[in-house]
């Protein structure tokens, strides 16, 4: 494809509903200098799929494990991952767990298993959900009290952190049940933001972690079979905090991408306008400030042995893979 394709196809993808993608010059100046570098060769993606394919099959027969179940948010994310992991020979249980949730984001998540042809699993855990906020209510006097604006952002975040462990026990617990593992929805955008919830909407496996939100996760997602309107949904993460991720986090994935592509280059172009100034320093903050989530669990050396310890772990796991499935 041409530059000028490329780009007329990366604004498409990154449109929300009918409010097209919408960049500074230097935003956009910045996408052409990634383009001209082959960052986003459309001829890549299929390439992209099968080696993802080739390691999860890899990694189902070292561990010996076959089943899968994927929380279906009714999302782009959840869909793709389920996909791969169908591709790979896996036994796919997709699970749509509705809290106070949209109707139409719960019914994209059963259309994606319809069309990718995966069982499929429903959970309303709404009521679980409310007796969780009650139960904490009880416990603490914030969650009780009028409060300020900032605070009501708190305890919103506080909220969604509950709605999505909540769900993870709910897909762990099937995944036991049914001797298998949890698939991981996370991309690399958000990965590199710290857009998750610890010990909450993270599996075992996570196939696209290494995609980047804006080009290779739609264009990979087209490629598996996705269905066109999950590719063309609103990013949201179910939490409730704010209307969809990109409100949350303050800028569209877009801008997220190519400014950690500059960043990680070293080159960030002509001078940015203060705006544009402002959109980098959040996204740098907002990676800065989330380093911790990508280091936990952070595990300490033995005192006296250092790095001994673990060092002879690591052997020992390469000798002995014998996984208990279904066991935490």
């Amino acid at each position: 494809m041409t530059h000028k394709s490329i780009k007329e196809l990366y604004f498409s993808l990154n449109k929300r509903g009918d409010k097209p993608l919408t960049l500074s010059k230097h935003f956009e100046d910045s996408l052409d200098r990634h383009i001209e570098r082959g960052e986003f060769d459309i001829d890549h993606i299929p390439q992209i799929g099968l080696g993802i394919v080739q390691q999860l099959r890899e990694y189902s027969s070292k561990h010996r494990v076959h089943k899968v179940v994927v929380g279906m948010s009714g999302g782009i994310d959840s869909a793709l991952t389920a996909s791969l992991f169908k591709s790979a020979g896996y036994d796919v249980t997709g699970v749509t767990m509705p809290i106070h949730q949209s109707e139409e984001e719960t019914e994209r998540g059963i259309a994606a298993c319809k069309a990718l042809d995966i069982e499929h699993v429903h959970i309303d855990l709404t009521k679980a959900f409310n007796y969780m906020v009650k139960f904490y209510k009880d416990l603490d006097i914030d969650f009780n009290k009028e409060l300020v604006d900032k605070n009501m952002k708190q305890q919103a975040v506080r909220k969604g952190n509950i709605r999505a462990r909540l769900r993870m026990i709910t897909l762990y617990n099937l995944a036991s049940k049914q001797g298998g593992i949890v698939g991981s929805t996370d991309n690399y955008s958000e990965l590199a933001a710290g857009f998750w919830t610890l010990h909450g909407d993270v599996g075992d496996v996570a196939p696209i972690q290494s995609l980047n939100k804006s080009w290779e996760v739609p264009m990979l997602a087209d490629v598996q079979g996705v269905p066109q309107d999950i590719i063309d949904a609103v990013p949201t993460d179910g939490l409730g905090i704010d209307a969809g991720d990109e409100a949350q986090l303050g800028f569209s994935y877009a801008e997220l991408d190519i400014a950690l592509l500059n960043t990680l280059h070293g080159d960030h172009g002509d001078n940015p306008t203060q705006q544009d100034q402002d959109t980098i320093d959040r996204v740098i903050e907002r990676i800065g400030s989330t380093v911790y989530k990508r280091e936990n669990p952070v595990n300490f050396d033995h005192p006296i042995t250092a790095d001994w310890r673990y060092q002879q772990l690591g052997g020992l796991d390469m000798n002995l893979i014998t996984p208990n499935l279904g066991e935490d």
